[in-house]
């Protein structure tokens, strides 16, 4: 991947989804003062799992570089220490993984 594509349009709306599910959504959830188990049952296994899936079918079908799907991990990392516990930190590479194997399934 060569500079041009890392600093352009595109890039940045990748930042910027990716960090709006990873530390917005879950200020939403605060803020709805929803139980630990809701909370982590729609952010962890529902939204974030359905947006890693999206991305690696986008990045895929677009042919476009696999470091975009690195985004939504890494900005989850810097943000699971202020909404979730610890074993949080396990989910981004379960993302990760969900990702590639979308990307994987629709890459030709």
């Amino acid at each position: 991947m060569n500079t041009k594509h890392l600093f352009s349009l595109t890039t940045i709306w990748y930042l910027a989804f990716a960090a709006a599910i990873s530390l917005v959504v879950p200020i939403i959830f605060e803020e709805l003062n929803l139980s630990d188990v809701s909370r982590i049952g729609f952010a962890l296994f529902g939204i974030n799992i359905v947006y890693a899936i999206i991305t690696g079918i986008i990045v895929g079908a677009r042919k476009q570089p696999a470091v975009y799907l690195l985004f939504f991990p890494l900005i989850y990392l810097g943000g699971v220490r202020l909404f979730f516990e610890s074993y949080a930190y396990y989910f981004a590479l379960v993302y990760i993984v969900v990702a590639l194997l979308a990307y994987g399934a629709t890459k030709k």
